[in-house]
């Protein structure tokens, strides 16, 4: 059943957003520019998945525009909505004010201060670093991982932003229930902060692991991935595409783990690398049952 205030907005078509240059569409084009979230007061969501996970985050958007279709199809949903925040839109005007390629009916603007930032918790036992993942498909990947696997938290080393519309879609909204830490600034700053904040953890009891390539472990010792206690506190750091794990964090933090592979394969992608490695956690508590 629709509303009252929702069928006045479908029915009268004054009200109505139907021009591209309306200013709130305007609002909405700017993400689509790819301008940095860490620059903005807001960020954009598009579609009816991230929305849900949104709302089953326990957070709520800001602004929306919606197309009539996708009311009429969505009523159940729409009744979570302040209905003052909803702006009917026709779908030429929605597809031209979002990067989505066939849109679904329905974006978002989010205030970025209703995504807090990470708070260490004393019953923490996990958490994933990331050092400057620059891939958003990457980032994207890792929370989602990162989130099935049980991870309390990511502590991001620069890298791709976790609110970009890329990284958004990647992570299937795990972004929006997986706390995370991000450090900015010059690379100096990013490194220092991530290095003192690791430090804080080991000195809570947390074994702090970097990763290498197979190819990589005859030169350092390290040790297979299954040969590690992961019932312990654990923070896992995975680098960089390119580069790999910061020299300053490896020498800092020296105890390696890797995943043994055939030679022939100089590396494998970050992102693959995470999934036998997060949850090998999840795998050892299920067996040892």
């Amino acid at each position: 059943m629709i509303t009252n205030f929702l069928k006045i907005l479908i029915e009268n078509t004054f009200l109505k957003i139907t021009s591209k240059n309306n200013n709130l569409v305007k609002r909405f084009r700017s993400f689509k520019r790819g301008s940095s979230p860490k620059d903005q007061d807001f960020f954009c969501i598009e579609g009816t998945h991230l929305i849900e996970e949104l709302l089953k985050s326990g957070k709520n958007p800001s602004k929306i525009l919606v197309t009539e279709k996708w009311l009429r199809k969505n009523q159940n949903l729409s009744k979570k909505f302040d209905e003052s925040l909803i702006n009917i839109v026709s779908e030429e005007v929605l597809a031209s004010a979002i990067s989505t390629i066939n849109p679904d009916g329905i974006a978002a603007l989010v205030e970025i201060s209703a995504i807090p930032n990470y708070q260490f918790n004393r019953k923490d036992d996990f958490v994933l670093v990331l050092d400057r993942i620059q891939d958003p498909g990457n980032m994207g990947n890792l929370f989602r991982t990162a989130l099935a696997a049980g991870v309390n938290a990511i502590f991001l080393a620069g890298g791709a932003h976790p609110l970009g519309q890329k990284v958004l879609r990647a992570s299937s909204g795990a972004v929006f229930h997986l706390p995370y830490l991000r450090f900015d600034g010059i690379e100096e700053e990013i490194l220092n902060s991530l290095l003192k904040t690791l430090s804080e953890l080991s000195n809570v009891g947390f074994k702090i692991f970097s990763t290498s390539s197979h190819n990589e472990s005859s030169k350092k010792p390290s040790k297979p991935y299954w040969e590690v206690d992961w019932s312990r506190r654990t923070a896992l750091i995975l680098g960089n595409e390119g580069q790999g794990i910061h020299k300053k964090i490896q020498e800092a933090f020296n105890e390696t783990i890797t995943i043994p592979h055939s030679e022939i394969v100089e590396s494998l992608n970050v992102a693959c690398v995470a999934v036998p490695l997060l949850l090998e956690r999840k795998r050892v508590a299920y067996t040892s049952k």
